[in-house]
Formats: C-alpha cells, sequence, structure tokens
C-alpha cells in the first residue's frame, strides 16, 4: 500500500489540488474578455440586488436569482424564485439601504462564477404620514459580506445562491 493509500489528509490534499488545477485550467480556458464580461455580469447583479431590496422592486428582485436559487440571511433560508418573491413582495413598513462595496467575482468556468462582496446595511421604520421624510437611524443594522454563486442561464447571468455572513452587528443596549 502506498503512503497516501495509508493517510486521509495526503489524499484530501492531493484531491485539493487536482480540483483547483481543474478549475484553474477552466478558467483560463476562457479569455481575458470573456472573463472580464462575467466579472461585469456578477458585479451588476450585486449592485441591482442592493438597488431592488433598496427601493422595495421585489419581482426585479427575485428575477436576479435562478429559478431554485437558495438565499440565506438572518438566520432563514428562502428556496426557489416563489420563495424569494413572497418575501421580497411584502409591504416595506421599513427602509432598506445596503451599501455595497469590495466585490470581487472569480470566475470559476464559462458557466458559474463565485463573488463576495461587503454590505454595510441600515434600516429604519418609515413614517405612514410621510413615507418619503429621511429616516433618523443611531447606527447601521449590520456590517457583513455576501457570500455568492453566479450561474449562467439562458435568460444571462443569475444569482444561483447568496448568503449572507454577518462581521459586526449592533450592540442591543
Amino acid at each position: 500500500m502506498s503512503l497516501i493509500g495509508r493517510c486521509s489528509l495526503p489524499r484530501a490534499l492531493v484531491s485539493a489540488t487536482l480540483l483547483s488545477a481543474m478549475v484553474s485550467a477552466q478558467a483560463s480556458a476562457l479569455s481575458e474578455a470573456a472573463i472580464e464580461e462575467i466579472e461585469k455580469a456578477c458585479e451588476t447583479l450585486v449592485m441591482d440586488y442592493a438597488r431592488h431590496r433598496d427601493q422595495s422592486r421585489g419581482v426585479a428582485l427575485a428575477q436576479l436569482f435562478t429559478q431554485d436559487a437558495e438565499l440565506s440571511v438572518n438566520g432563514e433560508t428562502f428556496t426557489g424564485r416563489k420563495a424569494l418573491l413572497a418575501r421580497f413582495e411584502a409591504p416595506a413598513a421599513k427602509r432598506f439601504r445596503h451599501m455595497m462595496s469590495n466585490v470581487r467575482v472569480t470566475v470559476t468556468d464559462h458557466r458559474q462564477a463565485t463573488g463576495v462582496s461587503y454590505a454595510l446595511i441600515f434600516v429604519g421604520p418609515i413614517d405612514a404620514r410621510n413615507p418619503d421624510a429621511p429616516i433618523t437611524v443611531s447606527n447601521f443594522v449590520a456590517m457583513g459580506e455576501y457570500h455568492d454563486i453566479f450561474e449562467l442561464t439562458d435568460a444571462g447571468w443569475r444569482i444561483a445562491s447568496r448568503r449572507f455572513v454577518p462581521a459586526f452587528l449592533v450592540d442591543a443596549q
């Protein structure tokens, strides 16, 4: 029996190295222009998500996702476009603002990419008597990262999976 056959750690390292090499080879088979085009499309999805969420555009927001997409936020997971639409179509009682930055997209092949972006999120109650009035907030609600998987569909690039990972939360004192 070989040394690798006797130890699962080296086997796992060899497997991970081979997988990494395969992903690199697939991505490098794409032209630089194709990679830039995919990165731009995925970055646009990140920004469109924030814009549609902040403007309470539920239908447009749900259309950014694949039919079987998964969204995990605040300990809840919503699976499928119908579930996402139900979440996003609720009447807005609060105003949201997502400040997106540090968007980094990694193209894995011609049909898939991954991404991580930072989000600073503010939320405040809407005054029913004056819904367009500015909202006073004393702090942000959360600061964290969105971890995304993007897929190319017949309708173009879409979010297949989005998970919010908090880095900072407001102290409730």
